[in-house]
Parts: C-alpha cells; structure tokens; sequence
C-alpha cells in the first residue's frame, strides 16, 4: 500500500471536544477503507500567514498513513465539505520519493556531463598548446 501524507488545518475556534470527534470520524473512516496511520504529528494552534475563510489562527495536524489508493476519496470529499476545515494539503509520499530521486539522478547526470565536457576542452587546449610548440 503507498504512503501518503495529508496537512489539515483546521478552525481554531473549535473546542477541544468538536476537534477530537472530529479527528476520530476521520481515524474511522481511514480504518473503514483499510488503512492504518504510521504517524501523527500535532503542531497546535498557529498564526496563518494571511487570512482564510476570515481566520487568522488556525489548528495544524499532519498524518502519515498507508492506505489502498480507494481510500483517499472519501477522506479528501469529507474534507473538502467540512466548514471546520480551513485548508488540507494530500500528498501521495511514494511518488514524492520516486520524483527526488528521478531530480537527483537527472542531476547526477547533468554534472558528469558537465565535467566530461571540461575535461575534453581541457584536452583539446593542451593538444593545441603541443601542437603550437
């Protein structure tokens, strides 16, 4: 099963009971499609950068989870309907690898080229200064 990752920041002015069950109806519909959270992280209550929906506090949660890839529309379609979220962000992590380490081949090749390059203008001026002596 692929990892994902999802950021949602929800209102600040929900009390703790109304954030909790509402977590727990997230954690349950993540447990109906089958998928299990690796990881948790609470950042709490944060300054937003600029406004959203007319907030300037928000409430940060990140999650790391497996899951089948049909669990990822229920949870984003309940999101995306919730007034109590102000913004989510669902990051597919197996592809966020595969994307580093594609940029860090490609990277990898542009500088051995690079270098090939030097060494053969390298050759070709010491040739050129044997050729003149």
């Amino acid at each position: 099963m692929p990892l994902y990752e999802i950021g949602i920041i929800l209102n600040a002015q929900l009390d703790e009971q109304e954030r909790e069950g509402f977590l727990g109806e997230l954690k349950e519909l993540l447990a109906k499609e089958g998928a299990t959270i690796a990881k948790e992280d609470v950042w709490g209550k944060r300054t937003l950068a600029y406004e959203i929906k007319h907030m300037r506090e928000g409430y940060y949660i990140f999650w790391q989870y497996e899951a089948p890839g049909t669990a990822v529309r229920p949870l984003e379609t309940k999101l995306k309907l919730s007034d109590q979220v102000l913004r989510f962000l669902h990051l597919n992590l197996d592809r966020e690898t595969q994307r580093a380490k594609k940029m860090a081949r490609v990277r990898a090749e542009q500088k051995a080229a690079k270098k090939a390059h030097k060494a053969s203008k390298a050759e070709a001026a010491a040739a050129a200064a044997a050729a003149g002596e």
